[in-house]
């Protein structure tokens, strides 16, 4: 039996295929950096590209710039893969963008605005957090339109291209290689570890963000469309720091419509972490894929029951 190649099903083994796909991911990804991001960093240094902004506001129009063209990249890699690497339909990723995808993707941002609602309401319920104002700025020097800006951006292009990689191609080849159990524990686990390096990361963070990849796939479980996840993420994100004010995965957006000041336990509420680094994170997570399993046991039930009554 060869390491590399599955002779019965005609292709590389599991392994390779993801390997090749980060390369090719990493391939297409560079291609913005060099041909975008450079020339205009080198063209802002002179002077000839807004000027005006400090660097950190410079670094956000950038990244609106660039951010767009990165989720391309990823989305492209796990298309050019598929065809290349795994001899699959594009449909087998779920990444139709048919009705069921579009209802899925408000489902999923419909879900996870009501579980972030949820952290809010107890943390304030619990006296865990102050409410400071409305359109809250959270960094000097940041207008209300770029702040805003930047963070919807920022969402849209994450949600979309995190699910594309971790739930699309990883879930579904880990899936097919170990198993659904296996491509689950393995798929979010990897998900999990990618965040290892971001600012105030910690064990507990790592185990939440792991049972939150685990709902994100339950939403792809639960409708059949990878729509649903990449609206679970993107809702979970938006409200989390847009709008409610939370750090998300450590990072603080600069402008949020609701001020807050966070003075409960770090333990529940996960701190400079955000609430995925929370026991509270933890929980809404749970009750994401407890939502998710209620709303698949349904449309199983309502499948049947439309059989049934054809038959009849």
């Amino acid at each position: 039996m060869s390491i590399f190649w599955n002779a019965e099903e005609k292709r590389l083994r599991t392994f390779w295929r993801l390997l090749l796909q980060t390369a090719l991911m990493v391939a297409l990804a560079l291609v913005p950096i060099l041909l975008v991001a450079e020339p205009l960093t080198a063209l802002h240094r002179h002077g000839r590209f807004l000027a005006g902004l400090s660097a950190d506001n410079y670094d956000r129009v950038v990244n609106m710039i660039v951010g767009p063209l990165l989720a391309a990249a990823v989305v492209g890699s796990v298309a050019l893969a598929g065809r290349w690497f795994d001899h699959r339909p594009w449909e087998q990723f779920r990444a139709q963008f048919d009705a069921a995808g579009w209802r899925g993707l408000g489902l999923g941002v419909g879900v996870s605005a009501v579980l972030i609602g949820l952290v809010f309401a107890v943390e304030r319920a619990a006296g865990w957090l102050n409410v400071t104002g409305t359109m809250a700025t959270n960094t000097a020097g940041v207008s209300l339109g770029l702040g805003l800006g930047y963070s919807l951006v920022k969402v849209l292009c994450v949600g979309i291209y995190e699910e594309f990689l971790s739930r699309g191609y990883h879930l579904r080849n880990m899936t097919a290689g170990l198993g659904l159990t296996g491509g689950l524990v393995s798929s979010s686990a990897i998900f999990s570890l990618l965040h290892l390096t971001n600012e105030n990361a910690s064990v507990l963070s790592t185990l939440s963000l792991f049972v939150t990849a685990l709902y994100f796939a339950s939403a792809v479980l639960a409708t059949g469309r990878l729509a649903t996840a990449i609206g679970a993420h993107i809702g979970w994100n938006l409200c989390e720091g847009a709008v409610l004010g939370f750090p998300v995965s450590g990072d603080k957006e600069p402008i949020s419509l609701i001020g807050q000041q966070e003075i409960g336990p770090a333990l529940w509420t996960g701190g400079l972490y955000g609430p995925e680094g929370g026991l509270l994170g933890i929980l809404a997570s749970m009750v994401g894929i407890g939502l998710m399993t209620a709303i698949a046991l349904r449309r199983k039930r309502t499948r049947l029951a439309y059989r049934q009554t054809r038959i009849m």
